[in-house]
């Protein structure tokens, strides 16, 4: 049977990720209907103007993500990052949640949520160019989490989506000024379809303005499995990355049961949660090098830093700015 490569529209991706859930849910149901929750919480000065903020989603599974911690700078050192993550780690601890993962670069918090029993479940290295990237898990169910207040005059209040807003717009600008870069990002969306336009297979995916490329999702009928098409459309996108200068490609969140195909495609694991969701494991990102020139010269540039005691890699950046991770430096209290 012939089929055609085309790019894909809003519609075929909205499909796309319901066919991977039903799939993800055949494999471990979710906890209960409609389970997945996002809660907001802010502090605010005199004025009302938010001040730091936190962001945690609730998957199906019941794991928790914290996806935002961030603190205006002018207010760090006041224990109001501290107090955000304990109201945080309570709600979801209350809400029966066994774990909670995050993800944080270099220059944001690692030190600051080891503190707090956070354990280093891989490391991401050059993402972005020069950074690293980290994966942190924590067991919450068994934990009490003392009560953490922010300094005089402060208060932890609930938020909403307005807020969360906010204080995602707030850390994509931290994030922006530490690496320099803004934002921008192409949609490289394929599909695969039948003679009569039918959808057979489809792909979400795309690159950055700093050498990065992203799969989210990949699907392919169960009828037209083991034909190929799902290896032909990521070639097809680590083509095109490579064509505009993206130097390796990350897969975002694949379990145990989707892991296989993309090892055997020469991606390799950067980042494991144990136990996400029960019974399974989670691969929070698998990684490509895509130049093998790039590959080259980090070797080579790794046996300099290791002689001169510093990387050539210095101030150099990639990595979409979506990525979250914590607002809050090594400092904050």
């Amino acid at each position: 049977m012939q089929f055609e490569i085309k790019d894909s529209e809003r519609a075929n991706s909205e499909y796309i990720e319901s066919k991977l859930e039903e799939d993800c849910f055949s494999h471990m149901p979710p906890v209960e209907e409609d389970s997945e929750e996002t809660l907001v919480f802010k502090v605010e000065d005199g004025d009302g103007n938010i001040i730091g903020g936190c962001i945690v989603e609730i998957d199906a599974w019941n794991i928790a993500d914290l996806d935002i911690l961030w603190v205006d700078e002018k207010y760090r050192k006041n224990g109001i990052g501290t107090a955000l993550l304990q109201d945080a780690e309570r709600a979801v601890r209350d809400r029966g949640c066994p774990f909670i993962v995050l993800g944080t670069f270099d220059f944001q918090a690692r030190p600051f949520y080891e503190k707090f029993g956070y354990e280093l479940c891989g490391t991401n290295e050059n993402f972005p160019k020069g950074h690293e990237y980290y994966f942190l898990m924590k067991r919450i169910d068994s934990e009490d989490t003392s009560d953490a207040e922010p300094g005089a005059g402060f208060s932890i209040i609930p938020g909403d989506e307005e807020d969360a807003e906010f204080i995602e717009d707030q850390l994509l600008d931290y994030n922006i000024a530490q690496l320099g870069i803004p934002e921008d990002y192409e949609k490289l969306n394929k599909k695969f379809v039948d003679k009569d336009g039918n959808l057979v297979a489809g792909i979400i995916a795309g690159v950055d303005s700093l050498q990065t490329g992203y799969v989210y999702a990949l699907w392919v009928e169960e009828p037209y499995r083991n034909q190929g098409l799902g290896s032909l459309l990521l070639r097809d996108f680590e083509r095109e990355a490579k064509n505009k200068g993206c130097f390796a490609v990350h897969i975002d969140n694949a379990y145990d049961w989707q892991a296989e195909f993309f090892k055997k495609c020469g991606y390799t694991v950067t980042g494991v949660f144990e136990c996400y969701p029960q019974g399974h494991i989670c691969y929070s990102d698998m990684k490509k090098i895509l130049n093998a020139g790039y590959r080259k010269n980090r070797c080579l540039a790794n046996r300099r830093e290791k002689r001169d005691g510093h990387s050539e890699e210095d101030g150099l950046m990639a990595k979409r700015m979506t990525t979250k991770g914590g607002g809050i430096d090594n400092n904050e209290r």
